[in-house]
């Protein structure tokens, strides 16, 4: 009775472990597409579109915030994986 217990608890960790995982990997996908915004602002005053016009360090202002994210994200992935896996028996 007790094993089972404990598979269940185990199940229920590595499943709720999984649905942060592929939250977490769901923003930093978010954030990484939100970096293509400074290009895309850039490409668009070079093409004429004068409302996209702003000074070049705002540019990269907003993608120094984007990368900061995704750079914390990814972190965040490594270190809860890494503290997940320790917490989990090993097979011997």
């Amino acid at each position: 009775m007790r094993s089972a217990a404990k598979a269940g608890e185990a199940n229920r960790l590595t499943r709720e472990f999984k649905e942060r995982e592929t939250r977490l990997k769901r923003y930093r996908t978010m954030a990484g597409f939100l970096g293509l915004i400074p290009l895309a602002g850039s490409l668009a005053c070079d093409g004429g579109l004068l409302v996209f016009c702003v000074p070049w360090s705002w540019y990269m202002a907003i993608w120094a915030a984007v990368f900061g994210a995704f750079v914390g994200l990814s972190i965040r992935l490594v270190r809860e994986r890494r503290r997940f896996e320790a917490r989990q028996p090993r097979a011997s």
